[in-house]
């Protein structure tokens, strides 16, 4: 029994120290709840992290993909399928191209000048003349009349010169296909040249 009563005792004893300290809490004018203030912090902390939140999307970005640009012109100006050239007279011309290609080709784009070599050995002296002629063109009745609007013929001096790339007359124009055509006044029974081209 005297057990119990000191139990008894104890529980009320804290009761009472409960209720005197919630008086004092109550007295003191403008003190919150402990509670309270915890609540509250939590609540500015967790607005904070959304806010912190909300930003970091807002700033980050993802990178889909980048462009970079740059133009080179082509490199090779002429080209040719073939290295030997096979004649063909008509008339009082002599038409020289690959067995089924032009001689050569201008690249499309190309700009500027190239220049050929004399041309060795030197043709017979009954050879008048030398051109290109453009591939688009019905071959007249000489190489320097195969011509037609946009497509006229190149003159070629034996010593050797140069060419412009343009889309003037009397140019190598790019896109274009041109074969070698020579004037003779008396057909040579044979004779053998050659020419080299650079850029």
């Amino acid at each position: 029994m005297e057990d119990d009563w000191e139990e008894y005792e104890a529980d009320t004893s804290v009761d009472e120290l409960w209720t005197k300290l919630e008086s004092i809490r109550r007295a003191v004018p403008g003190r919150r709840p402990i509670v309270g203030r915890s609540l509250t912090r939590g609540l500015k902390i967790a607005i904070g992290l959304v806010v912190i939140v909300v930003a970091m999307g807002v700033a980050a970005a993802v990178v889909l993909f980048s462009h970079s640009f740059s133009y080179t012109a082509p490199n090779q100006k002429l080209s040719s399928p073939c290295s030997s050239l096979i004649a063909t007279p008509s008339g009082s011309t002599i038409v020289f191209a690959c067995s089924s290609n032009p001689a050569m080709s201008v690249t499309s784009g190309a700009t500027g000048s190239v220049t050929y070599s004399a041309f060795s050995p030197t043709p017979p002296v009954s050879i008048l003349d030398i051109y290109l002629i453009d591939t688009s063109v019905t071959l007249g009745a000489t190489c320097g009349t195969t011509s037609s609007t946009g497509n006229e013929p190149v003159s070629l001096a034996e010593g050797g010169g140069s060419v412009t790339i343009s889309q003037t007359a009397g140019n190598l124009r790019p896109n274009h296909n041109y074969n070698y055509c020579m004037d003779f006044a008396v057909l040579p029974p044979t004779f053998t040249t050659g020419v080299t081209w650079s850029q």
